[in-house]
């Protein structure tokens, strides 16, 4: 480049410091598990609500509801897609496990992945997480649902094969954590403590998976990132329908607390992008003024 003197003097080798990708403080995690820790206190103070009286019941009627809105549109075959793969034991295990184990150990990996190598787009991201994850606790306060493996007692059990060869089919939906296994299950007083039995509007399992899909497509990228991307949530999808853990209203209901979430970290970005902007415009008032 070229001063005023008419001086030739090198290009700079590297962009401006204000392009510079932003990187993590060294006890920012700190506030990130502080984060983590006031969400988990907050889906904590919301569970202990199930036990208040009539939230069985609301709970139980809201499900009789959605399945009845999901005759309506002819989308309830949850319970036939149930049935069609519970002679499979191991794949239901598999299943188990991973709507019990898995799906956390990606999104967390996958958030540390990001804070670790991609700061700047970890920020953004995190704020989608978490707008996304407080808008299923307000949903699981204001609409408590029973799962499909509490919708109705039922009269059959898993799948045996009955006196013609042909497989006998149970009534209704089967707990297959509780039935066929896994890591875990329901019953036992880690479970108890942790899980909320009527959390299961919106799925925050598929929009949580649905977070996954966007950070592996933006973030991995290439044609195996973009095929990971759509058959994630697709195979999460599989999952809560054939373990009987959520409906597909329910899938739908984690989209949307998703794009809800997309809103307002969107707004709260424009917002800080504004109030930073102000304070810049000050600053440079301040230092005319002296």
């Amino acid at each position: 480049m070229t001063t005023r003197d008419g001086t030739e003097t090198d290009a700079p080798t590297s962009p401006p410091v204000a392009d510079a990708p932003l990187k993590a403080h060294r006890h920012a995690w700190l506030r990130e598990l502080g984060i983590v820790l006031g969400f988990y206190y907050v889906y904590q103070t919301i569970r202990s609500l199930a036990d208040v009286p009539g939230v069985k019941s609301r709970a139980h009627g809201n499900a009789h509801w959605l399945v009845d809105a999901e005759k309506t549109l002819y989308i309830f075959h949850e319970q036939a897609i149930q049935q069609a793969f519970l002679g499979a034991n191991w794949f239901i295990k598999v299943m188990n496990v991973y709507y019990g184990t898995l799906h956390f150990i990606i999104t967390a990996g996958l958030l540390i992945w990001l804070f670790a190598k991609r700061y700047t787009a970890y920020r953004v991201m995190r704020n989608l997480l978490g707008a996304t994850t407080g808008l299923a606790l307000i949903g699981y306060w204001a609409f408590p649902l029973a799962p499909p493996r509490l919708y109705l007692q039922c009269d059959g059990d898993i799948p045996v094969v009955g006196e013609g060869g042909g497989l006998v089919r149970p009534k209704c939906f089967v707990d297959t954590l509780d039935k066929i296994g896994g890591l875990w299950d329901y019953q036992s007083s880690a479970a108890k403590a942790i899980a909320n039995a009527y959390a299961a509007m919106p799925s925050l399992h598929f929009g949580w998976a649905l977070w996954c899909a966007i950070v592996i497509w933006r973030h991995v990228g290439g044609r195996r990132g973009h095929v990971l991307a759509v058959l994630y949530p697709a195979l999460t999808l599989f999952s809560i329908v054939v373990t009987a853990n959520h409906y597909f209203l329910a899938a739908l209901g984690g989209t949307v607390i998703l794009f809800g979430g997309l809103g307002v970290s969107r707004w709260s970005e424009r917002r800080r992008s504004a109030r930073h902007a102000a304070a810049l415009q000050e600053l440079a008032v301040t230092e005319r003024s002296h």
